[in-house]
């Protein structure tokens, strides 16, 4: 068996994962609240060729064993709008629900107004209600006597929440990501501010995700490389037995 072929065809395996994740972080650089992945690369496993040489072992290529978000802050944004909001800080989320009850988080501020009934409730971009501390939908109060939201008594109560481990929640695209057992139940934290006419702006590094494209292109270029001399090896050998 041709070792080296398995291997480099590994290689062009993990590295076109690691490009998807990479040229996703790029696709999203205007995406509000946006997290971008790094992938985990790890190399196969190793076999010993001789058992009378225990010690001449041959790895086997490497595969992609993981992403992981990067929860470092993104640039904040100023905005015009009373009604987008952003948390000054790499902890907490805001909660949305769906139509169909589940709840979801995300940082993502950039909300809206709906009109549903006689009240208005706060919404999220798609839609989605935004919850207070109690897990309810947040009817937009007004100050009193005008048509006018009271903004400040609104920013008083939407929800932020925590959890135990960041890197245990599961995207969903959207916006939005789901708890796990790994990441632990949302815990609403009315410690964490919230600031009002600005939203916190995807947190991609242009810089070193085109950094790690070209290297990812290369690498891509050595496996293919490695894969077909592999490939003109055996058909050589192949010859010589003829």
């Amino acid at each position: 068996m041709n070792i080296a072929f398995y291997t480099g065809k590994t290689g062009l395996i993990a590295q076109q994962e690691g490009l998807n994740v990479y040229s996703n972080n790029i696709a999203n650089v205007n995406t509000v609240g946006f997290k971008a992945s790094r992938p985990s690369f790890a190399d196969c496993i190793y076999t010993v060729q001789r058992n009378t040489e225990p010690d001449w072992q041959t790895g086997h290529g490497e595969y992609v064993h993981s992403t992981q978000l990067m929860y470092s802050e993104g640039v904040f944004t100023y905005t015009d709008n009373d009604l987008d909001f952003a948390i000054p800080t790499e902890e907490g989320f805001f909660a949305v629900m769906d139509k169909y009850g589940d709840v979801n988080y995300t940082r993502a501020g950039d909300f809206q107004m709906s009109q549903i009934g006689d009240h208005w409730e706060l919404v999220s971009a798609n839609g989605e209600f935004v919850l207070d501390y109690e897990g309810n939908h947040i009817t937009v109060p007004f100050i009193e006597g005008t048509s006018k939201p009271d903004y400040e008594a609104l920013t008083k109560m939407i929800g932020v929440y925590t959890f135990d481990n960041n890197f245990g929640l599961e995207l969903l695209g959207s916006n939005k990501m789901t708890a796990t057992e790994r990441s632990g139940e949302a815990v609403a934290d009315r410690s964490i501010d919230k600031i009002r006419m600005a939203l916190e702006r995807s947190n991609t590094d242009i810089a070193g995700d085109m950094v790690r494209i070209i290297e990812t292109q290369r690498s891509y270029q050595m496996s293919a490389r490695v894969v077909q001399t592999a490939d003109e090896l055996e058909r050589i050998t192949n010859n010589l037995r003829g």
